[in-house]
């Protein structure tokens, strides 16, 4: 992929089953043959931006995945980030890439021309997430 060809990635070229085990269809097949545990309260948090939050490297993307539904992270729709039975945490206003990899942090180059909507607080962000939990978790024990 994409991020191959980056400096200092060190990723293979693979066989191309990452990208199989992606599609939607396949993740559904695998969940219905092998059932989350129903011992653990499970979580959501949806990235959902708003087109100028997208970085302009996954506009392409973003604009392909649109054909089946606008709302999307440039990488997935809405609805196949949310885990089967979870609580939905929230949505949250940026790209795929913007909330997990810190390419601007790492690459300031690449990240100034075409990760360029990457700055992400993501340490508040989870703080937010583990605060929630930590809220939720006693209420779901009383159900």
């Amino acid at each position: 992929g994409m991020l191959r060809n980056w400096p200092d990635a060190e990723c293979t070229e693979g066989d191309g089953g990452a990208i199989e085990s992606l599609r939607p269809a396949t993740r559904k097949a695998w969940l219905a043959e092998n059932p989350l545990p129903r011992d653990f309260a499970y979580y959501s948090l949806v990235t959902y931006p708003h087109p100028d939050h997208i970085s302009s490297v996954l506009i392409s993307s973003y604009k392909k995945l649109s054909k089946v539904d606008a709302r999307n992270d440039s990488q997935m729709l809405f609805y196949d980030q949310i885990i089967p039975a979870s609580t939905l945490i929230g949505f949250v206003n940026a790209d795929h890439w913007a909330l997990v990899v810190p390419i601007a942090r790492t690459h300031s180059t690449l990240g100034s021309i075409f990760v360029d909507q990457n700055s992400f607080p993501r340490e508040a962000l989870l703080e937010a997430v583990m605060r929630f939990v930590e809220e939720e978790l006693p209420k779901q024990r009383n159900e």
